[in-house]
């Protein structure tokens, strides 16, 4: 017989969650300071993301948590922030009476026997993946890539930082004289204004280009489409000129903190730092709402890296979780470094694409 709290079975689909369902997981949002409209917003609209539950012998709620998948050749969660990539970047949701090592465990164990080859788990890694770590078979690895966070609480107004950024106010003075201006939309957008901002990202993702080239247009119109017709706490900061729209950072306000969720840029002619005037105005918004601090995600780009505080950065792990012993030793230590330096290192600035294995378990 099972322990209390231990789940039974995971099962992978792309039913959203049940009302009573939403209920038993509220308390561990609240408690985390988790915006309650994440409950909503997963699994992500689109063809490739699903929804995977943990449950115990009675078939009860014990966790959940969203996944990228297009079985049997990708199998990837990322965790870049709470609500990241329109609630693809989640962490495991927990009903109050789990044993929430070994909830992980069973879902980190289902994404790995979605792929042939072995899953991914990209991002930050809290306590309670790292508890279920000696329960699942994987190799991790830290990447010289790191998270980018910007501490508000010493603000009284947006000036007060700026004061700190001479380039900063430099580069908002010819963001003005260009004709930009930027603009707050809070909760759902209306339809017309979801299309331009999914234009957007799909072209901000076309540029970075990559493996999952084959699932941007997917992603862009349905995945974030639904997110931005439908999240009431989002928060749209975007900028203007002429009349187009140059740039878009969409957030998630959870109780303490913005967090940024999608984007991206005209890439078409030059856009005159709006990424900067964004950045900017997102201090303001959570300065004027309270907030303690705005999460950026990985710093993929100078302009994060300069903006962003440059002490408390959080690591990037590569997180990798293999189905049997066997593709664990096909997978070595010298393959996984090489593959993500190659893929990664050469896509995306702010590093080198280095990595370190710091933990392995072949035999849980």
């Amino acid at each position: 017989m099972l322990e209390p709290g231990v789940p039974a079975r995971v099962i992978v689909s792309k039913e959203p969650l049940r009302r009573e369902e939403r209920i038993a997981l509220q308390s561990d949002l609240v408690d985390r300071g988790i915006a309650l409209s994440m409950l909503e917003v997963i699994p992500p609209a689109g063809r490739f993301f699903q929804l995977l539950r943990a449950v115990d012998g009675d078939g009860r709620l014990l966790g959940v948590t969203s996944l990228m998948s297009a079985r049997p050749f990708v199998s990837i969660k990322q965790l870049l922030g709470e609500g990241n990539h329109v609630g693809w970047d989640t962490t495991i949701y927990y009903a109050e009476r789990a044993n929430r090592p070994r909830v992980a465990a069973a879902l980190l164990e289902a994404m790995a026997r979605r792929s042939m080859y072995y899953a991914m788990y990209f991002g930050r890694i809290d306590d309670d993946v790292r508890a279920a770590l000696p329960f699942v078979r994987h190799r991790l690895l830290e990447t010289d890539y790191r998270l980018g966070r910007i501490d508000c609480s010493g603000y009284q107004t947006k000036d007060d930082f700026l004061g700190g950024h001479k380039r900063l106010r430099r580069h908002l003075r010819d963001h003005a004289k260009s004709g930009g201006t930027v603009h707050v939309h809070e909760g759902p957008v209306e339809p017309e204004l979801g299309r331009r901002f999914s234009d957007l990202v799909l072209a901000t993702y076309r540029h970075h280009g990559g493996a999952g080239r084959w699932q941007f247009k997917d992603y862009a119109f349905q995945a974030c489409g639904s997110f931005f017709a439908t999240c009431d706490d989002a928060v749209h900061i975007y900028t203007q000129t002429s009349g187009r729209i140059t740039g878009l950072q969409s957030f998630v306000r959870h109780r303490d903190v913005l967090e940024l969720s999608e984007g991206g840029f005209e890439r078409s002619r030059d856009n005159h730092h709006a990424y900067e005037a964004i950045i900017a105005e997102s201090v303001g918004f959570a300065v004027s709402r309270g907030l303690q601090a705005i999460g950026y995600g990985g710093i993929w780009n100078a302009a994060k890296d300069r903006y962003t505080d440059p002490t408390g950065r959080g690591k990037v792990y590569l997180l990798q979780l293999y189905r049997n012993r066997l593709t664990y030793r096909l997978a070595g230590d010298r393959i996984s470094r090489w593959a993500f330096r190659t893929y990664f290192g050469g896509r995306f600035a702010g590093a080198s694409g280095e990595a370190t294995v710091v933990s392995r378990q072949p035999s849980p």
